[in-house]
């Protein structure tokens, strides 16, 4: 129902209840003082009443209507609505931007602190007062159970779109920011504060009643002219789309878009830079061979102890060992190397057996990795000597392969002869690095 008052206020002249979406009515309280009646919800008025803020709406009286709305009565001078303002002011400077929305998410993180959060921020939910100041009166609030800071969050980014809509071209890329930018309300705060300095808002003077200062009216800004064929074209959304795309690109220069990356994130990529630099300094490469080069040739000893005896000692037939080494990609393949990779389990045993001799004379542990399967009865044993050379007369050192006695897969049992013409049985494995061997025994 259409009323000239609610409650103990009479509603200015001219003016009734309830007013238009979002709007307020101005009224005369019973003590003859001006009030600003509107609506507005639980949660907003709550946090309002208990916790002040200068750009936060000030309840002094609470009222229901009718239609069973909320009302707030609240002594903030009369002022304009943003959106009015904005259409009446056309194009908004960067400064006056900012004049706008630094108060306003200021008092939208206060809001959330309390733990009341506005999910959504307008420009109908801020009033422009006679000073010139921007105040919230109005947002929608989040469902209960949401986290107050990240929905107050989005409302802060809603209402930032929303002032975006009314700058220029360039200003507008400057404030939304790069695309995939969090909207963390300290994020959003400081991506303001880099926009432009503050510039005081042309309003209206108290002291002048109601007169409106002297403000030329600009149209806000359209949309760009498109060329006229693009329009028949079943592409022309996505051609439209690629044009503004670009021409928001163009509005900002380059020097431009470097100058609003913020100082810690340059920090960090100066971080990563030298960190990359000094890994790629620092570590070194890897290539080396496990083998030794200088374990390569070695005299075959007749047995166990003269093995290890020394260099001194001779045998009948000298052999040169090659345990495998790593070549370079432009050396020839090695006769040794060969019959280890390849298929003839007796010649790659043969190979095995003579090298494991050397690495036993002067022993060494990468020498052996190159010749012994890893984990198997011949690896243990040849370790156990290199600990403990009191035990070498326990080892088997076959140097002579009479033949292929049994060949399972990838597993061969090779009948051999000791120095001493004494027979073993040798069992060799193919690995993924050639043949390798895993155990020698006593026949």
């Amino acid at each position: 129902m259409v009323t000239s008052s609610l409650g103990p206020y009479e509603l200015a002249p001219g003016s009734s209840w309830p007013p238009g979406p979002g709007g307020a009515v101005e009224g005369t309280a019973p003590d003859g003082g001006r009030v600003v009646l509107r609506r507005s919800s639980p949660a907003l008025v709550a946090a309002a009443s208990s916790s002040p803020h200068p750009h936060l709406l000030r309840p002094i009286d609470l009222l229901v209507d009718d239609e069973g709305d909320l009302v707030v009565a609240s002594d903030e001078p009369g002022g304009e609505r943003l959106d009015r303002w904005a259409r009446r002011r056309g194009t908004l400077s960067a400064g006056e931007a900012v004049t706008v929305l630094l108060p306003v998410l200021s008092a939208v993180a206060h809001l959330a602190r309390r733990g009341t959060a506005l999910g959504g921020v307008g420009l109908e939910d801020v009033v422009l007062d006679d000073r010139g100041a921007p105040v919230l009166v109005g947002g929608r609030t989040a469902q209960p159970g949401t986290t107050p800071l990240v929905t107050a969050a989005e409302g802060a980014q809603s209402l930032v779109e929303a002032v975006a809509r009314e700058l220029s071209p360039r200003d507008r890329a400057r404030l939304r920011g790069p695309e995939g930018t969090g909207t963390c309300l300290d994020e959003l705060v400081e991506r303001v504060h880099d926009l432009a300095p503050p510039v005081a808002l042309p309003t209206v003077v108290p002291s002048t009643g109601v007169e409106g200062a002297a403000v030329a009216w600009r149209p806000p800004p359209g949309d760009p002219p498109r060329s006229g064929w693009t329009s028949v074209l079943p592409e022309s959304a996505l051609l439209d789309g690629v044009a503004d795309w670009w021409e928001a690109v163009a509005a900002v220069s380059i020097v431009d878009r470097l100058q609003s990356v913020r100082p810690r994130f340059w920090v960090l990529a100066g971080l990563v830079a030298v960190s990359l630099v000094v890994g790629a300094t620092v570590v070194p490469r890897s290539g080396g061979s496990e083998v030794s080069r200088s374990d390569s040739a070695r005299p075959v000893a007749t047995s166990p102890a003269d093995a290890l005896s020394g260099p001194a000692v001779s045998a009948p037939t000298p052999v040169t060992v090659v345990p495998v080494p790593e070549r370079a990609p432009d050396d020839p393949v090695s006769t040794e190397e060969a019959a280890v990779r390849g298929d003839d389990a007796v010649a790659a045993a043969a190979v095995l057996l003579r090298a494991r001799v050397g690495c036993l004379r002067e022993p060494s542990t990468s020498c052996l990795a190159a010749v012994d399967q890893a984990g198997s009865p011949v690896a243990s044993a040849d370790s156990r000597m290199v600990a403990d050379l009191a035990s070498a007369g326990d080892l088997v050192l076959p140097t002579v392969v009479e033949s292929e006695v049994q060949r399972l897969g990838e597993t061969v049992l090779l009948a051999c002869r000791t120095a001493d013409d004494e027979p073993a049985s040798v069992l060799v494995v193919r690995t993924e690095a050639g043949w390798r061997l895993r155990e020698v025994l006593r026949r």
